[in-house]
C-alpha cells in the first residue's frame, strides 16, 4: 500500500475540519441566490460518481436540502464539459434527479488545487435576465473562497501524509504502518479473512562497485515490485534501511506462500544478482491476537532464514 491523498473521496458534510467554514459557504449561496432571484442555488460535491448537496438555499421545497445525495449522470456530463469560460447553461431535460425540475441551470466546476474536481455552484431557474452577465463575477468570488478553503484542506492532509509516508519509495512508513495495519486486520476479521505476515530484507551488498544510486533503485524496485502484487486491501511499508513488511489478506497458508514465491520470481527476474532474505507467519481469523505477536513471528522466521542463508554462503 502506497501512502495515497483521499481529500477527493471524502464527503465534505461528513468531517469536521478546521479550514472549512459551511456558515460562510452557505452566506455565498444565499447572497448569489438574492442576486440572480433564483429559485435555488447549489454547492455540489462529486465523489465518483455521487452527489451531495453540500449548502443549499431553495424558495421553496425542492427536495434539495443539505447533506441530499443523489446521482445525475446528465450533472457529470455538463461539469465534465466546461469550458472554462462563463457559467454553463444546462435545461432541466439534461438532469435525471431532482434537478430536472428546473427549466434553466447555470453551473460553474469547483476544483481541488491539484485540478481533481470537488463539485460544482448551481444557480437553479434565476429570474435576473437583464445584469446575469454582469453577476458571472460574484460565481467567480464564490468560488475563490471555497478552493481557497480547498487548497488549506489539501496541504493539511499533504503534511499528514507525509508523516506516514516514507520520502524514497512512497511507501507506508513505520509510523504509517501501524496506523493502517491494525484498522485492516479488524475489518478483516469481521469478514472470515485469514491474515499473513511477510518480511522482505534485502542481505547487505559488499561489493565495492555498489553506490547509493544502485541502492536507491533496488530500494524503489522493491517496493514497486511489493505494491503491484498486492490487493487493495493489503498493507505494506518500508520499515527499514533494507526492509519490507506486508500485511496481507488470504484464503489460506497456501496462498500466502505463493505470494511470497510470486515477489521472488519477480524480483529475480528484475534482479538476478539481488539476495533476499524472507520470513513469514499465519494466522486464521479465530486467533484473536494483536499485530505485535504475528510480526514477532515473522521476524522470528526472518532470522532463522538469515541464519539458513549465512550458512550455505560460506
Amino acid at each position: 500500500m502506497l501512502a495515497q491523498s483521499t481529500h477527493h473521496l471524502l464527503w465534505l458534510r461528513e468531517q469536521d475540519h478546521p479550514a472549512i467554514s459551511l456558515p460562510r459557504w452557505q452566506q455565498q449561496v444565499e447572497l448569489l441566490s438574492n442576486f440572480y432571484q433564483s429559485q435555488a442555488c447549489l454547492i455540489l460535491q462529486v465523489v465518483n460518481d455521487s452527489v451531495q448537496i453540500v449548502c443549499a438555499r431553495q424558495s421553496q421545497n425542492f427536495h434539495l436540502n443539505g447533506g441530499t445525495g443523489f446521482e445525475d449522470a446528465g450533472l457529470l456530463a455538463v461539469i465534465h464539459n466546461y469550458d472554462g469560460y462563463n457559467l454553463t447553461k444546462s435545461s432541466g431535460a439534461d438532469f435525471t434527479s431532482e434537478l430536472s425540475q428546473f427549466n434553466q441551470v447555470l453551473s460553474r466546476p469547483i476544483f481541488w488545487p491539484d485540478g481533481e474536481l470537488f463539485g460544482c455552484i448551481l444557480v437553479c431557474d434565476p429570474l435576473q435576465a437583464k445584469y446575469r452577465e454582469r453577476l458571472t463575477p460574484l460565481v467567480e468570488t464564490a468560488t475563490s473562497l471555497i478552493q481557497g478553503e480547498l487548497k488549506h484542506v489539501f496541504l493539511m492532509q499533504q503534511v499528514k501524509m507525509l508523516s506516514v509516508q516514507d520520502e524514497q519509495t512512497c511507501m507506508l512508513n513505520p509510523y504509517g504502518f501501524s496506523l493502517m495495519a491494525p484498522r485492516q486486520l479488524s475489518l478483516s476479521r469481521r469478514f472470515g479473512s485469514h491474515a499473513g505476515i511477510i518480511l522482505i530484507e534485502e542481505m547487505m551488498n559488499e561489493s565495492p562497485e555498489s553506490s547509493k544510486d544502485d541502492e536507491g533503485q533496488r530500494i524503489r524496485m522493491l517496493a514497486r515490485i511489493i505494491h503491484d502484487n498486492l490487493r487493495d486491501a493489503d498493507v505494506s511499508a518500508r520499515v527499514g534501511h533494507r526492509q519490507f513488511i506486508i500485511l496481507c489478506f488470504i484464503d489460506n497458508e497456501s496462498n500466502l506462500d505463493a505470494l511470497v514465491s510470486r515477489l521472488k520470481k519477480q524480483i529475480a527476474k528484475e534482479d538476478p544478482n539481488l539476495k533476499l532474505v524472507t520470513g513469514q507467519s499465519y494466522f486464521t481469523p479465530d486467533i484473536q491476537i494483536s499485530l505485535d505477536p504475528m510480526q514477532a513471528k515473522a521476524k522470528e522466521n526472518l532470522n532463522m532464514n538469515k541464519l539458513e542463508h549465512q550458512k550455505t554462503t560460506r
